[in-house]
């Protein structure tokens, strides 16, 4: 009787229909298993690891005006395997800053604000709290001035010093550039330049400033003149410019001039009645004296300031031969 009912139940089993997809709940079954053990009865260590704070949502009109620890020290506990791979899951701090306003911002760091894989435990974050700074986000263009060292060589001046660009722009927290009025050039060294030069020049920026432009490069235009030297020249003979077959005196015929000279050109000049050119203009005028104006044409680059004296008296006489 128990032989025949045994055979019963067993065929009883037997005709009962499969759940559809065992297969798979098979495996499933098996993973989850393996999973298990996986987790459970492996050796479980501790791991301090680094895990960067990530800033996200952040307004558009806000800036982090301080400067905070961008990478947290996270001590973990978990087994040896799902520990050991951390570093490639890319874990960070998330700081959500959509609601936040200007004002100092204190960020717990809680066991909860880092996701961590399941089987790996929270111990330890450091440091405990992420303290910002948050401020109004402003745009500035500061000028930039320049700063010299040194002297031109005698003889020449500095006429000017152009910085290009004028003004350095940026963008930043608004209780840091507010109180920026300007920004220096690192010194320019004008020793040995007697000509004009374009030169690259760095600028004199606190850290504050540094870490929102970089290292900006600024260019200078620097004009370097010749200095002029005052002369006097006396005895210059003066020309006159006639037609005709005319004879004539020129009274004075020499002509005093008050210059200003370029300083290599005055210096290295030997005989410096060359520097000038005086004549008289007469052209077809008639016999009899003339009172006539004295014109003096200097060298390429000297500047007249006076001369001695500015007329002179022309008396002209008919003559046989034509004068040159």
């Amino acid at each position: 009787m128990e032989k025949l009912a045994a055979k019963k139940i067993m065929k009883s089993w037997r005709n009962r229909p499969w759940p559809k997809n065992w297969v798979l709940k098979l495996i499933s079954f098996c993973f989850a298993l393996f999973l298990w053990y996986f987790v459970v009865g492996e050796d479980k260590v501790d791991l301090t690891v680094s895990v960067p704070v990530e800033i996200i949502n952040l307004p558009a009109d806000l800036t982090i005006s301080n400067q905070y620890k961008k990478d947290l020290e996270v001590t973990v506990n978990g087994p040896r395997g799902l520990v050991r791979n951390l570093s490639q899951q890319h874990i960070s701090r998330p700081v959500d800053l959509a609601k936040a306003t200007p004002g100092a911002k204190v960020i717990k760091n809680t066991a909860d604000s880092i996701r961590l894989p399941r089987g790996v435990r929270l111990i330890r974050v450091r440091p405990t709290d992420i303290i910002l700074q948050l401020d109004k986000q402003i745009e500035k263009d500061i000028t930039i001035q320049a700063v010299t060292t040194g002297k031109v060589p005698k003889g020449y001046e500095l006429a000017s010093i152009r910085i290009e660009p004028p003004a350095l722009p940026v963008a930043g927290p608004q209780a840091v550039i507010s109180p920026i009025t300007s920004i220096s050039t690192e010194p320019i060294d004008l020793d040995d330049l007697t000509k004009s030069s374009v030169l690259p020049v760095a600028l004199q920026l606190s850290s504050a400033i540094r870490d929102l432009v970089g290292e900006p490069i600024a260019t200078a235009h620097i004009d370097i003149k010749e200095k002029k030297e005052e002369k006097t020249v006396t005895d210059i003979p003066i020309q006159l410019l006639i037609t005709g077959k005319k004879t004539y005196t020129v009274k004075p015929d020499t002509v005093a001039v008050t210059a200003m000279i370029p300083y290599k050109m005055a210096n290295q000049t030997k005989d410096m009645l060359t520097l000038f050119n005086a004549r008289i203009i007469a052209g077809e005028l008639a016999q009899g004296k003339h009172k006539l104006t004295i014109e003096v044409i200097p060298k390429q680059g000297i500047d007249l300031v006076k001369i001695t004296p500015e007329t002179a008296i022309v008396h002209i006489q008919e003559s046989k031969t034509e004068m040159p």
